[in-house]
């Protein structure tokens, strides 16, 4: 009887390492910043490219192997400021766009953010379904990028500050070894 099981084992053996599957998650962050540097008119609008390949080496390593991608979190912080305590972002957007041009998409709208009052501050950026959606699908995406544009209209000028958005971005992939 003992041989029998040995032998079951044995057999079974290379069909139990033929099928090994691995789930695995990691996560990244991805920063995009805008200088905004002395306007003189009170709208703006800067662009960026986003690339998930240069923020996370894991990125590229499992990118053909990805399942998901979640954008778990997402905020801004004004990192430098010069200009009057009453100088206020009216309203303004952060647009995503295929690399190679395209129809963008809203990924999230701030309004009335008075600058001097969240200077250094970080501050949480509610994205859209749909800017989310697209976003993710671009990082999925051949180039594993995305352009993103960041637009304001202030209610003073001159401009002048910097601002740094943030994504927190978990990633699921799967890997089979034969």
């Amino acid at each position: 009887m003992r041989q029998l099981l040995f032998l079951a084992l044995i057999a079974t053996t290379p069909i139990l390492l033929n099928s090994c599957t691995v789930n695995k998650d990691f996560s990244f962050g991805l920063d995009r910043e805008f200088v905004v540097n002395n306007y003189s008119s009170t709208t703006y609008s800067r662009s960026d490219t986003a690339d998930a390949n240069k923020a996370s080496s894991d990125f590229t390593k499992y990118k053909s192997d990805m399942q998901s991608l979640e954008i778990e979190r997402a905020t801004y912080t004004i990192t430098s400021f010069s200009g009057s305590a009453t100088q206020t972002i009216v309203s303004g957007s952060l647009a995503v766009s295929d690399i190679r041009g395209g129809t963008s998409i809203t990924l999230a709208s701030i309004s009335n953010v008075n600058l001097s009052s969240v200077a250094a501050m970080t501050q949480e950026l509610p994205l859209s379904d749909a800017g989310k959606q697209f976003f993710k699908d671009q990082l999925l995406g051949s180039a594993g990028a995305a352009i993103l544009t960041f637009s304001a209209t202030t209610n003073e000028t001159p401009i002048t500050f910097t601002v740094r958005f943030h994504f927190d971005i978990k990633a699921t992939y799967e890997k089979s070894f034969p």
